[in-house]
């Protein structure tokens, strides 16, 4: 799936994500903050996939680590949810998302 026109926007990174985000060392925030631009350009590039038996939410896989989001396409914005590595983010609650 690709995104006509413009570039999407994130809107909005909770809380909880961007505390995971800033307790990295420099060279993975750094890592992060790129993926999170290519996610800008276009959401569903890369190893992004829908999370299953959610309409809106994907994951990004990005290494060890895992994002995932919300997109709202009638405003072309993305919304980062949840934050963590990937065995730490399996015991989150993705059923409240």
């Amino acid at each position: 799936m690709t995104s006509p026109g413009g570039n999407w926007r994130i809107s909005k990174i909770a809380n909880v994500a961007r505390r995971s985000i800033e307790s990295l060392d420099l060279e993975s925030q750094e890592k992060i903050l790129t993926e999170l631009e290519v996610l800008q350009a276009d959401p569903f590039w890369g190893d992004v996939k829908r999370i299953k038996g959610k309409k809106d939410i994907y994951r990004l896989r990005s290494g060890r680590f895992r994002v995932y989001f919300r997109i709202i396409p009638s405003f072309r914005l993305i919304e980062i949810l949840l934050f963590d590595q990937r065995g730490a983010i399996k015991d989150k609650n993705v059923q409240r998302l």
